[in-house]
């Protein structure tokens, strides 16, 4: 409308009888000023082709389920968190590189430019002293600050957790990870936690911590509620407000909230994990004791359903109990074929923001990836049915 206006006659022009003393007027305008209004004719003219190029806004999530058990900050943050990603295969490697793919300083750009949360999975485990204290490797803990520093300059909320403590779930070691005395495999987290949580004190609260990944076998149930609790309070020591990741056992699946206790702590949300239908999110997936034959297509009646199921589960567990969630973890291997994936990814994005679940892909670069670093871009039909 302000181009509409400097195109109007001056006052002084309009109180003529007739047009003919304005258009004399308008033809003894200096020359500057016809340039002006040609100007702001031609910007407005040329506004209008980019404004209608716009893509229409992204359907805007369902607000959480429920915020009834944690503080309005830990709820506005849940809110918040939208759409994001897993820079996995990185730093939870038992050492950068091993898995065929390391943290580039171009991959912050890249999912910072589109994505409102990185999740980013650590090994701490494998990079602090054997001993109950689990003092951390200085250098290794510098690399992960580089990461979160980045990251957070690009204003995005940042996920660090507790990725790969085999250990402690009781599963065989990766190569290149080093075994502990199972007598301090506790106690090291809680130390962990306590050396991670003084170190990132000061950081913005847009940093939030997870306690640990897919808690499972040996963790399940009661086991992981009274460690969870003591590695909380190691954490609060220095954070006492600061929003903090929990989530069940048996891999973070929604069938455990059920058997999660929380401890009482106005500022958590609840992760959860789910890869259903996982014959066909998992096919081809070589490290699995029974892996599954590829040439499973995605998405029919029963296997949406799953999907659904799960979700709603998860919601109904939220409303019931006031936390609200974050779907920390899903995705398909490269093995399937493309077309499917992107249905399924389609489908899991919509379910989940259909009920105010916030989730992060898994993951950025590698065998379940959205991002190609030998094509140096975009898996287009998986970006595509993350963000359009």
């Amino acid at each position: 409308m302000a181009a509409f206006r400097v195109l109007a006659a001056p006052a002084s022009l309009r109180r003529g009888p007739s047009p003919t003393p304005r258009l004399a007027t308008l033809t003894r305008m200096s020359t500057a000023l016809k340039t002006r209004i040609l100007a702001a004719a031609l910007s407005l003219l040329a506004a209008l082709p980019l404004a209608q190029a716009q893509p229409a806004p992204a359907r805007p999530f369902a607000p959480p389920p429920a915020c009834h058990a944690v503080t309005p900050p830990t709820c506005a943050v849940a809110g918040a968190l939208g759409r994001g990603i897993n820079l996995g295969n990185m730093l939870e490697a038992p050492r950068e590189g091993d898995w065929g793919v390391r943290l580039e300083p171009a991959y912050i750009d890249q999912v910072a430019g589109v994505f409102s949360t990185v999740r980013v999975p650590v090994r701490w485990s494998n990079h602090a002293a054997a001993t109950a204290d689990a003092k951390l490797d200085e250098t290794f803990a510098g690399r992960v600050d580089q990461v979160v520093d980045a990251l957070l300059a690009k204003g995005v909320y940042v996920i660090i957790d507790m990725h790969h403590y085999n250990q402690l779930s009781g599963d065989t070691l990766h190569p290149n990870e080093s075994p502990v005395d199972a007598a301090v495999m506790e106690q090291r987290l809680v130390s962990m936690w306590r050396q991670i949580a003084l170190r990132y004190r000061d950081r913005s609260p847009k940093l939030l911590f997870e306690l640990l990944n897919e808690p499972h076998g040996r963790l399940n149930g009661e086991p992981w509620n009274r460690l969870a609790a003591q590695a909380l309070a190691a954490v609060r020591a220095s954070n006492p407000t600061r929003t903090v990741l929990i989530g069940p056992g048996e891999w973070n699946g929604v069938g455990e909230l059920a058997r999660l206790k929380l401890p009482p702590d106005r500022n958590l949300i609840v992760s959860i994990h789910n890869y259903d239908p996982f014959n066909f999110t998992h096919q081809g997936v070589d490290y699995l004791a029974k892996p599954f034959p590829t040439g499973t297509p995605c998405c029919d009646a029963t296997q949406r359903q799953a999907i659904v199921t799960a979700l709603e589960t998860a919601r109904q567990w939220s409303v019931a109990n006031g936390y609200p969630l974050f779907l920390g973890e899903f995705g398909a291997y490269e093995a399937a074929d493309l077309k499917s994936r992107e249905t399924y990814t389609r489908i899991v994005r919509d379910e989940a923001e259909r009920r105010g679940i916030p989730w992060a892909y898994w993951e950025f670069a590698s065998t379940f990836g959205a991002y190609s670093p030998k094509k140096g871009g975009w898996v287009e039909p998986i970006r595509r049915a993350l963000l359009d």
